[in-house]
């Protein structure tokens, strides 16, 4: 497990349109494609449709701009 100094919870994630390895994801404003073996457990978002949380590495999130 990551510590949460290490590790980024972003909350009302909907996820647009997916494949097995990545999810197009609206955070706010900003649609970015997230890699899913980069997701943390805790993550509750899987598929297009689903609204959640996303956890991510802070350096992913980082990478991605939403951190």
């Amino acid at each position: 497990m990551i510590d949460s100094s290490k590790r980024v919870e972003l909350d009302n994630v909907e996820v647009i349109r997916g494949t097995d390895r990545v999810l197009i994801c609206r955070v706010g404003e900003t649609v970015v494609g997230v890699s899913v073996p980069r997701m943390l457990p805790g993550t509750t978002i899987a598929r297009a449709g689903d609204r959640g949380r996303l956890i991510l590495p802070r350096e992913v999130a980082l990478n991605l701009g939403l951190a």
